[in-house]
C-alpha cells in the first residue's frame, strides 16, 4: 500500500488535476471546490485506521470552539502524518495554483494553523473569518484544503463545514464532512466559514486533515491584517459581542507589536496560534 508523503501527494495531483480553474471561478462568492473519492478507497480507511486516540491528542474548549487537535504523532499514526505532509508536496501545490489562479501559490512547510482534528459529541467551531497571513506575516492565507477521513460519518446537518457568501444573516451553504472528501476553500478577508454544532448524542468521530497556503499578495491586491475572527452563530447576540471585541483587541495588540502569541512544539514544527484553525 502506499505510505509515503511522495506517492500520497502524486495521487492528490491527480485528483486536483481533474478540474479546472474554471469549476474554481464559478463556485460562488466564497470559492471552494468538492474532490470527493480523493485517495483510494482502502487507503483513506487505513488512514482513517491510525488516526490518533483522543487520548494523544488536545483539548482545545472555549467560547468559540470545541474540537481535539494533534500537535505529535504517535508511532503507529505515521501513515496520517506522511498523508499531512502529502498536500506540501510540490506537485501538490503547483496544481492548486494552476486551478485557483494563484501564480505564487506557496505552502506550508513548518504547517503553522495546520495540522488534525477529532470533533465528536458536543463539539462546533463557531463562524470566524482565518488569520490573514503566515506566521512571520509575510504571506497572505490564500487556500485552506480540508479533507474528512470517517467512514462512518453520515450526518448532512452535524459537523459539516458551513460558508456564509452572504453573511450571517442569510442561510450558508453546508458541506457535510463525507468520508475521502475533500474541500478546497478560498481564504480572504470576507470568506467566513463555521463547523456545525454534533450533538451530544451523536457516537461518531469526524476526522480531518487540514492544510493552509499563501502568496505575497492578498485575494483583492490591498494590503491588510487581521487575526483569526470570531463571530457568534445567528441568534447567539451576547457571544457575538464577546467574540468580536476580543478579535478587535487581539489585532490591535499584533498589529502594533508585531507578534504572534506561539510557540513551536513537536518534531513536527507546528504552531500554535491563539485561535489555530483546526477545521
Amino acid at each position: 500500500m502506499t505510505t509515503d508523503r511522495e506517492q500520497i501527494g502524486h495521487l492528490i495531483f491527480q485528483k486536483v488535476c481533474l478540474h479546472s480553474n474554471f469549476d474554481w471561478l464559478n463556485s460562488g462568492k466564497i470559492k471552494h471546490l468538492i474532490i470527493d473519492n480523493l485517495l483510494p478507497e482502502s487507503l483513506a480507511l487505513e488512514i482513517y485506521r491510525t488516526f490518533p486516540d483522543h487520548k494523544d491528542m488536545e483539548l482545545r474548549q472555549g467560547l468559540q470552539e470545541r474540537k481535539f487537535i494533534s500537535v505529535d504523532f504517535p508511532s503507529d499514526s505515521s501513515l496520517v502524518e506522511e498523508t499531512l505532509y502529502a498536500f506540501q508536496e510540490s506537485s501538490v501545490i503547483s496544481s492548486l495554483a494552476k486551478l485557483c489562479g494563484i501564480p505564487d501559490l506557496s505552502g506550508d512547510p513548518e504547517l503553522y494553523a495546520g495540522g488534525i482534528s477529532s470533533m465528536n459529541a458536543g463539539c462546533f467551531l463557531n463562524p470566524h473569518i482565518d488569520n490573514s497571513h503566515d506566521r512571520l506575516r509575510k504571506r497572505y492565507r490564500r487556500l485552506n484544503l480540508l479533507y474528512y477521513v470517517s467512514p462512518d460519518w453520515n450526518s448532512p446537518t452535524e459537523g459539516c463545514l458551513q460558508i456564509y457568501p452572504d453573511g450571517l444573516n442569510q442561510k450558508p451553504i453546508t458541506i457535510p464532512s463525507v468520508f475521502n472528501r475533500l474541500v478546497i476553500m478560498a481564504t480572504d478577508k470576507k470568506s467566513i466559514h463555521s463547523v456545525s454544532k454534533i450533538s451530544d448524542e451523536n457516537p461518531s468521530r469526524r476526522l480531518c486533515i487540514s492544510n493552509y497556503y499563501f502568496s505575497a499578495n492578498s485575494a483583492e491586491g490591498d494590503k491588510y491584517y487581521h487575526s483569526t475572527s470570531f463571530r457568534g452563530f445567528p441568534g447567539e447576540f451576547g457571544k457575538d459581542l464577546l467574540l468580536r471585541a476580543n478579535a478587535q483587541l487581539r489585532t490591535a495588540v499584533k498589529s502594533l507589536t508585531g507578534t504572534f502569541f506561539g510557540s513551536v512544539v513537536s518534531k513536527g514544527h507546528f504552531r500554535k496560534e491563539t485561535n489555530i484553525d483546526y477545521k
